[in-house]
Parts: structure tokens; C-alpha cells; sequence
């Protein structure tokens, strides 16, 4: 029971004796009726004041979340039909109870006391503290990167480029609406709220069944591999998080960035709009959990939109997006947040929340170390947050940023020389122990901290400043050797899960080498790489496949599907309507495919799933009716793609090129039943 809840409970109590003890003075006639009664919630703060101080750890993040104090205790006249009787009984327990009453208070103080003891001698954290609140919270004016931009070049550079006129977009915190977007629609996701805990806040995102069956079209794109399948998703459901996450990686690979960013940032402004009104994610106490499978794609677009957003230089902004990632899940830090936060506060110039983090943040000890002294990056760049905050002094190197430095050479030699052969600098100063080799999963903190952090160390005062220091310590290494050989955390026998998501995602070729075996042969898809062993989703997904059908053979997949060529055939020819014929002649070709039932498996649309039949039965009595199938169903693609790519306006010849695909496609039928 905490501290506020024992309070409450106390204030509750003594508004009762009040209550009890009036009742007795209307029974005995109190002669001073003149005096003014003394409130005894006074008393009560009165004794409270020292403690305030205390109770700060324990309060909630909001000061609406404060309990009211209540009003002062009014005499309010017994009633006339009491029972002289029963208040005459209460009368001689009512001065006993105060006491009593106190003195079980005083027992529930003493024994919540003693527990929050027990929990202070062991290595979990609180969860809801003034100070963790302090480094979880998020500045919303930092949240947006044009604003960094003008802040750099100037409005006039930034604004150069003409701002088209148009409808007004709902406002965003996350991201910037752009008037190309296609306007916003609910397709289906939403945000619930799971349970709130000490002051925090757990959420997770849920999917209807309209954004369920668009799932289902996705997770059946990505199975064959069907880029197109993937764009026509896009262009039906044009705000699908996933879909939008795989369109980027694919736009990325081929070297479009422009477009890869602008998936990335619609994503975003996907998640936004779902979110719970209670969702404040600058406030520090709302968490996801990355096990529900809903909620890994937001975290997924904050991890690829801090990666833009450094390409173009926006450093206090992706710090900003990285405290937001770190935030959701503190406790497990599912994609490496903890790993790059370091180096982006220091891109920022954010030197003192470094050094505030470094000595007042405490993990649970389990897939990071306790103390972030004993974490490699942390130890070394908060030494140089802590040596920018000094002034950058010069001399015997007593400052308390060179203390912290000579304490991470001492803990971390290897990153010694390891920081001087990235920086091609020919200084070949070692420390005593740096050539053995630590353990790999130190050994690629080490490696991670040098990739991310080398170019901080090629100012000239700051290189000078770390080769003095390391020459005072190479002696103290000599005789009193405190190099850790692992790392300090519960998961240290091989790379934590999380930590090679984070090295999956952070396209650093030289750290992929030590992704264990077990990750190295195992298939995931960059929209959900590595995911946690204990996965849990709100539906279904074979039950909802069930639900459709069993497969694309049935009427209401064909249905769907109809609806959606027609939607997007409107906004490939821009016409407001697409003129009868032709949705009469897409409607048959549909049903010559076999999506209203009765079809072969080679009749269905690419992308269907198969019934249960038709897994045992044979579909290809050799190799030359295989190959006759694999190439119909590529004709039957590419000829749908050409139909979606060529309606236009004045282009209304689509029932003859309609009926040469029929045709083409019974004769095919006769030829194969006559060679069979």
C-alpha cells in the first residue's frame, strides 16, 4: 500500500470520528458553542508537511491524478429520531477508537515501510519515479523535423519551395501531413486501454475486422512475393502500417528514399490517428508491450523514421524520437533504444540529460547492466557529455569528466585501440589487457559504441584529451586490473534477442557478424524481424481465415476483390465513374478465374489460400503440366496488372482485350486436356 493510499485511508477515518464525536456533542450540549470547531484534516497536513518530500517518487504523472482534499468537517445536526439508546453506547467507544484507529495506521505505515525496504535492497527499479518520469518525457516542440531545419538554414531556405494549397490535414505531432496524402480513413485500427499500474498507463493497438481482412492480403503478398499484390494494397488500404513498413524497405533497397521516408512518415500519421485519448506519449508513463504482434509495427516506424531523420541531419529530433521509442518499453528496450540513445544526445548537444541518465537511470538488470557506468557507450560518451559541460579543461585532468573517462578506459580497454585504427590515427597506445578478447556480446558493445561514436572523438581537443587520459591510466591497469570480461546482466551468455533486433535494423554491415547462429538461419520479414518467442495477437489469424472462407474461393473473397479492382481502376483513370461495360467485363473475368467457386486451384487468383483438399490432392500429373500451370497463373498476373495499368479516360476498348484473355485462356484449357 503505498504512502497516498494510506493517507487517503486516514483521512477517511478521522472524517468518521468527526462525524461520531458531533453526534456525542449534540447529545451533551457543549457549553462554548461560540468557539470555532477545529478541522482535523489540519492537523493531519500539518503533520504531513515534512513528508512531502518523500511522496514526490509516488505521485503520478499528472497533478489531475492528486486526490482532492476534502472540505472541512461541518457540524451538520444529528437526526431527531436517532435511538438514545445506540448513542449512548457509541458514546463510550467513541473515545477509544481514535487511538485505536491510529495505532493501525501506524501499524500499516510500519509494515508498508518494510516492503518498500524489502524492494529497495533488490536490483529492480521503481517504475514510476519523479527522476524516470524526468528522463522518459518527451518534448513536443523537438518532435518536429522541419522546424529543426529552419532552426539550421533559416525559414527562407527551408520554405523555399512553393507550400501547395489545399485541404486542410488533421494537425500531427509525429509527423508532418502532406496534401498528396490520400485523404485519412479509418480502415479499422484503434487503441485500447489494458490496465494502469502505480501511475502507468499500458495500451495496445486492436484491428476490426476490416483492417483484419487487409492484414490477411498482406501477410498473402508477402508469402509469394509479389511486389505488385503489395502495391495494389497500398493503393486500396493507402494508411496500412505494415504494408506501409514493407513498401518502404522495398523503396529503400532500391535506393528511393524519398519514397521509403514518406511510407515511413504515413505510418506514423496511421498510428497517431488510432491512438487512445488517453495515450500521452510525452508523459513518460504509457507503455506498449512489444509482445502483442499489433503494437511492434509502431515501434518499427519510430526505429526507421530515426534513421531518416539522421540521414537528413536532424539530430535533435531523432534524439527527441528515440527517448519516445525507449519509453514505450523501458523495462525490455525491445529494438536497442538504450544503445543509440548515447550518441544522439551527444549529436544533439544534449550534455547534461547524458549525464543524467548516466547517474540516475537503473535498469532491471537483465538484458543491460544495472548501472550504465558499466555499459560501454554510456561510459564513454557521458565522459564527453560531462567534459563539454566543464568547459572542456585543459591541464592535470581532475575534472570530474576525465575521472569518468579514466574509470571507462579502465573497465573497457579494448575500446582503445579499436577507436584509434577507425580514426586512422597511426597512435599505437595500448593499455595493459586490450588485446585479449572479451566476451562476444561485450565485445560487440564495444564494436557498436566505436561505429556509432568515432566521429565525435576528431575534434582535436577532444582526441588530445583521451590520449592524456589513457596515458595516466595505463599504469593503474598494470597494477590493479578492473576490466570487466562480460557483461553485467542476466542475459550475458549469449546476444540478447532485442539487442540483435537492433543490430538487424541498424544497417551496420560490421556488426552483423556477430548475430548468433540461431538468428542467422532462422526466415523473418524486415516488417517484423526477430519477433519475441511469446508472441501474442488480439484475434485469431487461422480463425479468421476461417471465417473468410477457408481461401480467395468463395463469393465474398471475389466480391471483395471486385470491389477493390474497381475502386482502384477509378483512381488510376481519374474518372468519377467507371462505365458499366467495363465493370460488367471485369465481373465475368472474375468469374472465368474460378472465384465463384467450382474452379481448379490453377483457376484462382494469385494469392488465394487453398482448402484443405487441396493440400493432399495432386495437382500435376508431370513436369510438363506443372510448367503448363506455373506459366498460366504468371500470364493470368501479368495480364491483371496490365488491365489495372491501362484504363484511362479515353482508353474504353478494355471488353476486347477482355475477351482475347478469355479466349486465350479456354484454348490453353483445351490444349492441356488433349495433352493429358
Amino acid at each position: 500500500m503505498s504512502s497516498r493510499a494510506l493517507k487517503r485511508l486516514q483521512q477517511q477515518r478521522l472524517e468518521q470520528q468527526a462525524q461520531e464525536l458531533e453526534q456525542e456533542s449534540d447529545q451533551e450540549s457543549i457549553p462554548d458553542s461560540s468557539s470555532k470547531a477545529q478541522n482535523l484534516f489540519d492537523l493531519l497536513n500539518a503533520g504531513d508537511d515534512d513528508n512531502d518530500d518523500d511522496n514526490d517518487n509516488n505521485d503520478a504523472v499528472s497533478e489531475d491524478e492528486r486526490p482532492a482534499t476534502p472540505p472541512p468537517v461541518e457540524r451538520t445536526p444529528s437526526p431527531a429520531k436517532k435511538s438514545k439508546k445506540k448513542n449512548k453506547k457509541k458514546k463510550g467507544k467513541a473515545k477509544e477508537k481514535p487511538m485505536d484507529d491510529l495505532e493501525a495506521l501506524d501499524k500499516a505505515i510500519q509494515e508498508a515501510a518494510a516492503e518498500r525496504g524489502q524492494q529497495g535492497e533488490s536490483s529492480m527499479p521503481a517504475t514510476n519515479t519523479h527522476e524516470r518520469r524526468q528522463l522518459l518525457s518527451i518534448n513536443y516542440r523537438y518532435l518536429d523535423a522541419e522546424a529543426e531545419m529552419k532552426r539550421m538554414f533559416g525559414s527562407r531556405v527551408v520554405n523555399s519551395e512553393s507550400r501547395a494549397v489545399g485541404r486542410v490535414i488533421k494537425r500531427s505531432r509525429l509527423t508532418t501531413p502532406k496534401v498528396d496524402w490520400a485523404p485519412y480513413k479509418n480502415q479499422g485500427l484503434h487503441m485500447e486501454l489494458i490496465e494502469t499500474v502505480n501511475g502507468v498507463q499500458y495500451f495496445a493497438f486492436k484491428h476490426d475486422e476490416t483492417y483484419q481482412d487487409a492484414q490477411l492480403q498482406f501477410l498473402n503478398a508477402v508469402a509469394m512475393h509479389d511486389p505488385n499484390a503489395l502495391m495494389f494494397l497500398i493503393q486500396v488500404h493507402p494508411y496500412h502500417v505494415d504494408g506501409l513498413l514493407q513498401v518502404s524497405e522495398m523503396a529503400k533497397q532500391s535506393g528511393d528514399w524519398t519514397v521509403a521516408g514518406d511510407c515511413i512518415e504515413r505510418a506514423l500519421y496511421a498510428c497517431e490517428r488510432a491512438f487512445h485519448p488517453h495515450f500521452t506519449f510525452g508523459s513518460g508513463t504509457v507503455r506498449l508491450s512489444y509482445q502483442r504482434a499489433e503494437n511492434r509495427s509502431f515501434f518499427l516506424a519510430i526505429f526507421r523514421h530515426i534513421q531518416f531523420l539522421t540521414r537528413r541531419g536532424c539530430w535533435r529530433t531523432a534524439f527527441e524520437f528515440n527517448k519516445l521509442l525507449f519509453s514505450l518499453d523501458p523495462d525490455n528496450d525491445p529494438l536497442g533504444a538504450l544503445l543509440s540513445m548515447d550518441s544522439f544526445a551527444l549529436s544533439a548537444k544534449e550534455y547534461s540529460y547524458l549525464t543524467r541518465m548516466y547517474k540516475n537511470w537503473k535498469t532491471s538488470g537483465k538484458v543491460y547492466p544495472v548501472d550504465m557506468s558499466d555499459l560501454p557507450n554510456f561510459a564513454f560518451t557521458s565522459a564527453v557529455a560531462q567534459f563539454k559541460l566543464d568547459g572542456c579543461p585543459s591541464g592535470d585532468y581532475t575534472d570530474e569528466g576525465s575521472q569518468m573517462l579514466r574509470e571507462a578506459l579502465v573497465k573497457f580497454p579494448t575500446v582503445l585501440p579499436n577507436l584509434y585504427s577507425k580514426l586512422g590515427e597511426s597512435n599505437n597506445q595500448k593499455l595493459p589487457l586490450s588485446d585479449s578478447a572479451p566476451d562476444v556480446y561485450l565485445d560487440l558493445l564495444e564494436t557498436l559504441l566505436v561505429e556509432r561514436n568515432h566521429e565525435l572523438y576528431k575534434e582535436p581537443e577532444i582526441l588530445r584529451w583521451l590520449e592524456e587520459n589513457a596515458a595516466l591510466v595505463a599504469s593503474a591497469v598494470e597494477k590493479q586490473p578492473q576490466r570487466q570480461t562480460q557483461v553485467q546482466c542476466e542475459l550475458n551468455k549469449e546476444i540478447p534477442l532485442s539487442v540483435c533486433r537492433h543490430i538487424v535494423l541498424s544497417d551496420i554491415q560490421s556488426l552483423l557478424a556477430y548475430l548468433p547462429s540461431s538468428v542467422t538461419n532462422a526466415s523473418f520479414n524486415m516488417y517484423d524481424p526477430l519477433p519475441p518467442a511469446d508472441s501474442t495477437t488480439g484475434y485469431d489469424i487461422n480463425e479468421r481465415i476461417r471465417a473468410r472462407g477457408g481461401s480467395g474461393n468463395n463469393p465474398a473473397a471475389a466480391n471483395n476483390m471486385f470491389d477493390q479492382l474497381i475502386q482502384t481502376l477509378r483512381g488510376a483513370s481519374r474518372a468519377r465513374q467507371v462505365p458499366a461495360d467495363t465493370v460488367n467485363a471485369i465481373r465475368q473475368m472474375i468469374e472465368n478465374m474460378g472465384l465463384y467457386g467450382g474452379g481448379q486451384p490453377g483457376d484462382r487468383l494469385p494469392g488465394a489460400f487453398p482448402e484443405d483438399e487441396d493440400v493432399d490432392a495432386e495437382r500435376f500429373h508431370d513436369d510438363e503440366a506443372n510448367a503448363a500451370g506455373a506459366e498460366e497463373d504468371a500470364d493470368v498476373q501479368r495480364e491483371l496488372q496490365e488491365l489495372m495499368d491501362g484504363v484511362t479516360e479515353e482508353d474504353l476498348e478494355i471488353q476486347r482485350a477482355l475477351a482475347e484473355t478469355y479466349d486465350r485462356r479456354n484454348n490453353a484449357d483445351s490444349h492441356n486436356e488433349q495433352r493429358e
